[in-house]
């Protein structure tokens, strides 16, 4: 593994992920994204977590009618899509074929979708993710399709922050043990070893609790030898 960097990085481009196989795995999600396809007419449905350390959409959940052409594909945005996703604060459609903002997303791709409808789920202050209905053909969702759409971005937000928090939670004692460990060996102060920390992560595009676990369990003995190598 390399060695850390100091150096504050700005991560201007986001890059989305879907590995269209998820379909196959039943999650808490899977009730809910199958309601809103049946009920929006759509034949393609998506839930994106937002890794804000890395920058990252990664999808978590897909139900689909209709088989992929390719099962998992990774995408770097533009910078003016990026900009675009974290400013959503309604739900949007488009046409892939012609909107710019549109045509990157995997399941476009996959799915050889013609509309999309993209829903941000996040609260006042944050994007915690995206839901996504798709359609085959070039029809426009209706007032109707609309209200289903919001009625489980909001749910689903709900959902999101529960995972969230929770997951916030677990980060901050991973990190705080890290963070620790980082000030011990390379005798640096509590915000060096945070940025050490944070710098990495977005540059391996990890997120900063399994970079945390990584130096934890290099240097914390454990009876065993560690199942990775963390140079620091």
């Amino acid at each position: 593994m390399a060695a850390f960097g100091v150096r504050d990085f700005v991560q201007t481009r986001y890059r989305i992920r879907l590995d269209s196989r998820l379909a196959e795995m039943e999650t808490d999600h899977g009730l809910l994204l199958d309601a809103a396809r049946r009920q929006t007419d759509s034949q393609t449905a998506v839930i994106y977590v937002f890794q804000a350390e890395t920058s990252v959409l990664n999808g978590i959940t897909v139900r689909s009618t209709v088989a992929a052409r390719v099962k998992n594909l990774g995408v770097t945005l533009s910078h003016p899509t990026s900009q675009w996703i974290k400013s959503l604060a309604d739900a949007v459609e488009g046409k892939p074929a012609t909107e710019l903002n549109f045509e990157k997303f995997p399941e476009v791709l996959q799915y050889q979708l013609m509309r999309l409808m993209v829903v941000p789920l996040r609260t006042r202050s944050d994007l915690l993710g995206l839901l996504t209905l798709g359609r085959l053909v070039d029809a426009g969702f209706d007032e109707s399709a609309l209200e289903v759409t919001q009625r489980a971005g909001r749910l689903l937000t709900a959902m999101l922050e529960r995972d969230w928090l929770q997951h916030k939670l677990l980060e901050r004692n991973l990190v705080e043990r890290a963070k620790g460990i980082l000030q011990e060996r390379r005798v640096l102060s509590e915000e060096e070893s945070y940025l050490l920390l944070r710098n990495y992560s977005r540059r391996r595009r990890m997120p900063m609790a399994h970079v945390a676990q990584e130096i934890i369990e290099t240097y914390v003995p454990t009876g065993d030898p560690p199942s990775r190598q963390c140079s620091v």
